[in-house]
């Protein structure tokens, strides 16, 4: 009997050495019954085979966790885009990440309106970046508490991206951590989905600042619309003992009017607001006044590769409150689709500020920015925007033809024209406009790769005695390429 046994294991060693995880207790369960059918082995030798191996605890009774054995589940196994679960499918462990590559050249970067004086504002002619790099894990557990941790190692620094914890409803789920908050079609769009290589001009200026905080959120899980709510704190995971970090509240809710998954047909809808109480320190000096947290509400060329900055290249001061809120549509139908935004910002100064000087046209209570723009864009292989009315946003391409399987991959040809103006009410020097037009085209040959090419031209004007004959302009092509990919 024990040959049969020593049989057994030489047969069914090659199974081991060619498949892991379910696919090799499967094929071993299908080997040991066939030997089992033809007499070669008996029923004893299959319990004996089949017998779980004593596993010997190395601390009893003191419940150490490193040491704690894994034997009481079967665990499935997702190669491609590394991930594990549990039999009944209760927990689940992966691995995320993503990488995005940029290279930007600037036509004219002699005098731009990235500084108010006429002689000055010259930028780098060419630059590449490492925009994001970014490696999370996320998972569930006991079937209803999801969670996640992710960190960007861009700009040598390790920050946090993600880092909460979740419990999951039937129709939505109670997040607390730090993660993004919600607001506009385009900003709640991860960087993975979005269709040119930054966020529009009006989009990256006016969204929330810090768009990531620590919070909780209420956000739905429905199949037809989305809404969320969240109150948020002010001053991201670093921790200043002087400063009071402010707070927030945000929500952001949308819906599609109609959808015809069978012919690619999304219409989309949404609408979102923000209220933020800025971030100060007492100054003692001269009584109780709020010394207030620099406010960056800020956007490029187009590209971060050349560090031009056409919206906020100074940051406002004695900002005690703003409000921001967002209109957003989109409309798809096979392989075009066309999205677009109206989105404006009010900054409240406090005139008991101790920098506030109350002088005419250096010292303005409110502060008022807006701007809007509309993109379109065409698959000229056959694929469409992956639509999500869940979440209200848009998902990863799904390739028809991959170059690994001998196709062209995808192609999509798009175009944008943005207009962020921060020049109503804002002190002389800080009054700045951009217009922003940008022709796209991606390729991607599989689904979680792409290679984006945006042709760019940026038309701004900065303030100096006020816009009219005292007003600065600089207008060039800007061109940049990103190579991406995401698991």
């Amino acid at each position: 009997m024990k040959r049969k046994s020593i049989l057994a294991a030489m047969l069914l060693a090659p199974a081991g050495l060619l498949a892991g995880g379910q696919a090799l207790a499967e094929e071993s369960d299908r080997l040991v019954d066939k030997l089992l059918e033809r007499g070669v082995l008996t029923q004893e030798d299959v319990d004996q085979i089949r017998e779980q191996p004593e596993v010997i605890e190395r601390h009893p009774g003191l419940d150490y966790d490193p040491t704690t054995p894994v034997v009481d589940e079967r665990v499935r196994t997702r190669v491609g885009r590394p991930a594990w679960e549990t039999e009944d499918g209760k927990h689940r462990f992966a691995f995320r990440g993503r990488l995005m590559l940029d290279y930007a050249y600037v036509d004219d970067p002699f005098e731009t309106t990235d500084d108010e004086d006429a002689d000055d504002g010259d930028l780098a002619r060419y630059g590449t970046i490492i925009r994001r790099a970014r490696m999370g894990m996320l998972g569930l557990m006991y079937d209803n508490w999801e969670w996640q941790v992710e960190v960007d190692f861009r700009d040598d620094e390790v920050r946090f991206a993600n880092a909460y914890l979740a419990y999951l409803f039937d129709n939505g789920r109670l997040a607390t951590g730090y993660f993004k908050e919600p607001w506009s079609l385009e900003s709640h769009t991860s960087s993975r989905r979005i269709s040119f290589i930054e966020r529009a001009a009006p989009v990256d200026a006016y969204r929330p600042n810090p768009s990531r905080a620590m919070g909780v959120m209420w956000e739905s899980l429905v199949p037809n619309y989305y809404y969320a709510l969240g109150v948020f704190g002010g001053d991201g995971v670093a921790r200043n003992r002087d400063v009071t970090e402010g707070w927030s509240v945000a929500g952001r809710s949308s819906f599609a009017p109609y959808m015809d998954t069978n012919r690619d047909i999304f219409t989309h809808l949404g609408a979102s607001y923000q209220y933020r109480r800025n971030a100060y320190e007492w100054d003692r000096s001269g009584g109780d006044a709020k010394e207030y947290e620099s406010v960056r509400k800020r956007t490029r060329l187009g590209t971060r590769a050349v560090d031009g900055r056409m919206i906020g290249e100074n940051d406002m001061e004695d900002v005690d409150y703003y409000t921001s809120w967002a209109l957003e549509a989109a409309f798809g139908i096979g392989s075009f689709s066309m999205q677009g935004e109206y989105i404006r910002m009010d900054l409240i100064r406090d005139e008991d500020s101790e920098d506030f000087a109350g002088n005419p046209g250096t010292d303005v209570t409110r502060m008022v920015s807006d701007g809007w723009y509309t993109q379109a864009s065409y698959f000229l292989t056959g694929e469409s925007r992956n639509y999500r009315a869940f979440s209200g946003d848009f998902g990863h391409i799904n390739v028809h033809n991959p170059l690994s399987a001998g196709g062209p991959g995808a192609w999509k040809v798009l175009a944008r024209y943005a207009v962020a103006d921060s020049t109503e009410h804002h002190n002389r020097e800080d009054r700045q406009k951009l217009k922003h037009s940008t022709l796209g085209l991606n390729w991607y040959p599989e689904d979680r790769i792409v290679f984006k090419l945006n042709a760019m031209y940026v038309d701004a004007e900065r303030g100096e005695d006020g816009f009219g004959d005292g007003h600065k302009e600089w207008s060039s092509p800007v061109y940049a390429l990103r190579v991406q990919y995401d698991w």
